[in-house]
């Protein structure tokens, strides 16, 4: 592939990768479409697929930074490395569900340094670089305006989030939803579509997503608004003014 004009060579890898291996991506959602038409078990096409695409994406980002680790379990030395999510949204997928990514971020000496989020179905590519802004195809995305907690929308990521802090959030006048894929959840947090993103557990597609939420101006914490997302399990993204409605409504009667 052509490197894309105005892209730094980290974001021209990654997105390249994501791009390659999200073609085979499709191909294989719509297949499965059609497996779960036919009441076909999906469990081995599913096993394929997920090869398929992990073979993908680390034979590009080894070809083009050899030196680099990939999803590295220990890092003391703080290599350069990648932190890929082969696919995010693995039930919508298995259900025919039109809401699966692919994430990559970079990392160098220990800090997050770019993320790429990509939507093989609607064809969109969210990207970032440290200090250079978060976009999507192309253009420039921010988080959005909102500052009332009435009539936002706040997606949680999983099951395990707790129905009481669901609860008092859905008092406060929100709209609460699960969409099963947190890699876009925190992209679209990034590009205004929703206005904040909760999760309760470790994942390795919050990575490039974080970058994306604070290059687009936003905040991204555990719930004591701290840096220990990873540690703690537990991520909050959202624009400043969200971030900080929803973060003080989880407090309440802790």
């Amino acid at each position: 592939m052509l490197p894309m004009q105005g892209r730094s060579p980290i974001i021209n890898v990654s997105s390249n990768a994501c791009i390659l291996a999200g073609k085979k991506l499709l191909k294989d959602f719509l297949e499965i479409e059609n497996l779960q038409v036919s009441k076909k078990d999906t469990s081995k096409f599913f096993s394929i697929t997920l090869k398929n695409l992990e073979k993908s994406l680390f034979e590009s980002l080894t070809k083009a930074r050899p030196e680099w680790l990939i999803n590295p379990i220990n890092n003391e030395e703080r290599k350069d490395s990648w932190v890929v999510s082969v696919m995010s949204g693995k039930i919508n997928f298995i259900h025919g569900i039109p809401h699966i990514a692919i994430s990559i971020a970079s990392l160098n000496n220990g800090k997050i340094t770019s993320g790429c989020i990509y939507d093989p179905i609607r064809k969109e590519l969210f990207y970032c670089e440290l200090g250079n802004g978060s976009f999507l195809n192309e253009k420039r995305i921010r988080v959005s305006g909102r500052d009332s907690i009435i009539k936002s929308i706040i997606n949680c990521g999983s099951n395990e989030f707790p129905l009481d802090s669901i609860k008092r959030l859905k008092l406060s006048g929100s709209q609460i939803r699960m969409s099963g894929c947190p890699a876009l959840d925190l992209a679209w947090v990034a590009s205004g579509r929703i206005d904040a993103y909760l999760d309760k557990i470790d994942l390795s597609e919050y990575i490039a997503g974080i970058i994306l939420v604070k290059e687009a101006g936003g905040f991204c914490t555990d719930y004591s608004m701290g840096e220990n997302i990873l540690e703690k399990k537990e991520i909050c993204a959202g624009n400043p003014s969200m971030h900080n409605n929803v973060i003080k409504i989880l407090k309440k009667n802790q």
